[in-house]
């Protein structure tokens, strides 16, 4: 499963080789949560994500990359009611944002791996969410 910001790269190149041939070798089915698209379709019309291209051609893209869209259901949501994220109080710092909550849910309850370059992700491995770690370095992302 994709991460909005790895998605992101993907369509303008920002990815690097080693992640481009994982994500492109044909045995691994691709997801993206839906909502990673409502993120990007709040962001960009409330000025905080410039996309380079129309929000209608991200569907389009999909298609291209053979990434299928992954719905919201109930027991994700029921996932989403019971996931712990990281508190000032007890952690440190806050991760308070709902669209990723939304997105580890929905990894943790299908199992699937969450493709991430967000180090807040770290966070929910001990509750079950399967992480490829990305890191990104001259502003390209690889493993």
């Amino acid at each position: 499963m994709l991460d909005t910001q790895i998605f992101l790269w993907n369509i303008i190149d920002k990815l690097g080789f080693k992640l481009t041939n994982l994500l492109d070798n044909g045995t691994n089915r691709l997801y993206i949560s839906r909502i990673s698209l409502i993120e990007i379709a709040i962001k960009s019309r409330d000025g905080k994500l410039k996309l380079l291209r129309d929000y209608e051609t991200l569907f389009g893209s999909l298609g291209n990359m053979g990434v299928k869209i992954l719905d919201l259901d109930d027991q994700h949501l029921v996932m989403l009611n019971r996931l712990k994220y990281p508190k000032k109080e007890t952690d440190g710092f806050d991760h308070k944002d709902p669209f990723d909550h939304l997105i580890i849910s929905q990894a943790i309850t299908d199992g699937l791996c969450l493709v991430s370059s967000d180090d807040n992700m770290i966070h929910y491995k001990e509750q079950g969410l399967i992480l490829l770690k990305v890191s990104v370095k001259n502003g390209i992302a690889d493993l």
